[in-house]
């Protein structure tokens, strides 16, 4: 039986620790028999990575040249071949193995299904999007009523959360998303926007252009969340943030090597993620990321802490 091709795409760029615990576990986590492979890396100066990256004999696609984190999605966009499109950053670990992929295809292909959200959310992020999320009628809240979001379930018996409208239905940033390769290129190129540009977008304005091209498209398209996360955001810095490269060769907030056998995280195999199963809306980051060798940054109710850290004032290293 034929199954569908998923291009699996890396954005790379002066992070190696964490490109090679993004490529590791996914080679580790990811259960699925027809990928596509691809590495665009914009010309990165950190030593050992580009020897790293042309190391990678299975890649199917491997391209480094000086450009723009928009540019460097673009090219992943026009070299795709998979009818499903995993775009992902290298600022992440997978965390969990096995057939998950097959899930999100299965989600992912429905009509009304736009962005499918695969990473571990932080407990607080869950309790705004869909405990706390106000009903709303004709664009306006009622007040003290609360959305009950929409649940599918799959032939595995997975579900998926609908974010309704609580974030935007086409997984805009581009990165750690997963969506059929038609929508990405039916919305057309990132498209870089100075003026709605801030310190902390490292795609420079073109997320926000997106979602407003996405919404003047007006298409009937809901966001999901994949209840067991499969991966999680690589969280090094002890303020609750992981270290961010801006304006060429900065790289703001603590930046540390993978602490055991190449990870930060442990990973679950699928008979151990049903643990998790009763947490309400879903497990949150807290619950099932568990770091090897060194602790969380939680706050005093156990909540991860998170800061972007990239101002006029905080310090940062060079890389070149």
């Amino acid at each position: 039986m034929s199954v569908p091709l998923v291009t699996v795409a890396v954005v790379s760029y002066n992070r190696l620790h964490y490109l090679r615990a993004l490529i590791d576990s996914a080679r580790r986590c990811i259960d699925y028999p027809a990928l596509q492979w691809i590495v665009v890396d914009g010309a990165s100066v950190e030593p050992g990575l580009r020897e790293y990256v042309e190391s990678l004999d299975f890649l199917d696609e491997l391209v480094v040249r000086d450009c723009t984190h928009a540019e460097a999605m673009n090219e992943i966009v026009e070299r795709a071949n998979g009818e499903f499109l995993l775009m992902l950053p290298e600022d992440i670990q997978f965390i969990r193995r096995g057939p998950w992929l097959r899930d999100m295809i299965e989600v992912a292909a429905r009509p009304e299904v736009g962005h499918v959200q695969f990473d571990a959310q932080r407990r607080e992020t869950l309790r705004r999007h869909f405990l706390e999320r106000p009903r709303r009628v004709r664009g306006r809240p009622i007040p003290g009523v609360r959305a009950r979001p929409r649940r599918v379930r799959v032939s595995s018996g997975a579900e998926f959360i609908g974010y309704g409208d609580a974030r935007d239905p086409v997984g805009a940033a581009g990165i750690v998303t997963f969506v059929r390769t038609e929508l990405r290129r039916a919305l057309g190129p990132w498209r870089e926007n100075r003026a709605l540009t801030t310190m902390q977008d490292s795609g420079l304005g073109s997320e926000a252009d997106m979602i407003e091209r996405a919404h003047r498209a007006g298409l009937d398209l809901e966001a999901f969340l994949m209840r067991i996360p499969a991966a999680a955001d690589v969280v090094t810095d002890p303020r609750g943030t992981k270290a961010r490269v801006r304006f060429g060769n900065r790289r703001y907030g603590h930046y540390a090597p993978p602490p055991a056998d190449g990870l930060y995280y442990r990973i679950w195999d699928e008979g151990e993620v049903a643990r998790f199963a009763a947490l309400e809306p879903a497990p949150g980051f807290e619950d099932i990321v568990e770091p090897l060798g060194f602790d969380l940054p939680l706050d005093e109710h156990g909540d991860l802490l998170k800061t972007n850290v990239i101002d006029d004032d905080e310090p940062y290293e060079s890389i070149a």
